[in-house]
């Protein structure tokens, strides 16, 4: 039980790496607040759509290798892929869940980030639905949900005992995707969600 607890603990700086508001920073270097802007959220989406398209991959690249590098420094430090694995879904819920009163995006990006270190394959057959669902209803959110859904299908498949914890930290990321994603469903179910634009630069 200590053990358990302390090793909780110890995931706190993933945390606190996670919770690294990009989008708002990067909002910050065009003089935007991008939580007051478009859908208030601090994700990719809303920063390319708010700025435009450069601003948002740039969010999407640091929100990408928070996931990665929460991975990385885990396991590295740990000499543990397992112990990787939670670091990486500490880093999503920080994302996700930020210290008040950081507003949190909804973890898309981060946990691309943490599957590209855990399964490529995963994130390779997310990428796929993704294009799939978004060519045909040009949702970035609704693309999104279904992509995630299907990230712990490949280690799932694989039943070794060493795929447990990427199948655990990959349904986790993807059940907090899902629920980041709560009121984008609500208002596509109502015909309301947005088709995605981003801002044209000048």
């Amino acid at each position: 039980m200590a053990e358990t607890i302390l090793t909780f603990f110890s995931l706190a700086p993933f945390y606190l790496l996670g919770a690294f508001p990009t989008g708002r920073l990067v909002g910050k270097l065009y003089g935007i607040d991008v939580t007051r802007e478009g859908s208030g959220n601090i994700g990719a989406t809303n920063v390319a759509r708010v700025i435009g398209k450069k601003a948002g991959i740039t969010t999407l690249s640091i929100d990408l290798a928070k996931g990665f590098l929460c991975c990385f420094l885990g396991a590295w430090l740990a000499s543990d892929e397992s112990y990787g694995a939670w670091s990486g879904l500490a880093g999503v819920f920080g994302h996700c869940f930020s210290i008040p009163p950081l507003k949190g995006g909804k973890g898309v990006a981060t946990t691309s980030g943490v599957m590209l270190w855990l399964s490529p394959l995963s994130l390779l057959l997310a990428l796929f639905v993704f294009a799939g669902v978004y060519s045909m209803k040009r949702v970035v959110s609704l693309a999104s949900v279904a992509a995630a859904l299907f990230l712990p299908l490949p280690s799932l498949l694989n039943q070794s005992n060493s795929n447990i914890p990427i199948t655990l930290v990959a349904a986790c990321a993807a059940l907090i995707v899902v629920f980041r994603h709560k009121e984008n469903l609500k208002r596509f179910s109502e015909g309301r969600e947005e088709v995605f634009q981003s801002k044209k630069e000048s």
